[in-house]
């Protein structure tokens, strides 16, 4: 195996720790119910990264477009996210990773993905943030 699929495997790994991490005892359910969302959204991307949250939220919402309980400003933001590539040398049809998926209500996906975006949008514009202040 050469250095580039290597680190593939190794990155397609880490997103699967990421979503073990939200699935784990139902951490993501619990942190939904105890009311503490931002806490656990905060904890898991010291954790894990903030690429690999979005990447496995945006996989859970853009495997399941059928499901109308997703927001629409949530589908368009998973839509937006780029997918995680094929492993290199890949022939053939491309193959999607429901190993990214969360099995969790879409209420608490759209809430977390929510927080997200807020998150993004904040550290892309720190300035507006400060001269709210």
């Amino acid at each position: 195996m050469n250095e580039l699929q290597q680190k593939w495997r190794e990155e397609f790994r880490a997103i699967i720790d990421c979503k073990n991490a939200f699935i784990e005892n139902a951490a993501l359910s619990r942190s939904y119910h105890d009311r503490k969302l931002p806490e656990f959204l905060k904890g898991i991307i010291v954790a894990h990264g903030q690429d690999r949250v979005r990447q496995m939220l945006a996989a859970t919402v853009n495997h399941a477009p059928w499901d109308g309980r997703y927001d629409c400003t949530v589908k368009e933001w998973a839509a937006r996210v780029e997918p995680f590539p094929q492993f290199p040398g890949h022939q053939g049809e491309p193959r999607d990773f429901y190993e990214f998926c969360i099995n969790e209500h879409p209420v608490i996906v759209n809430d977390m993905a929510r927080l997200l975006m807020k998150r993004e949008k904040e550290l892309a514009h720190p300035k507006r943030k400060e001269q709210e202040r």
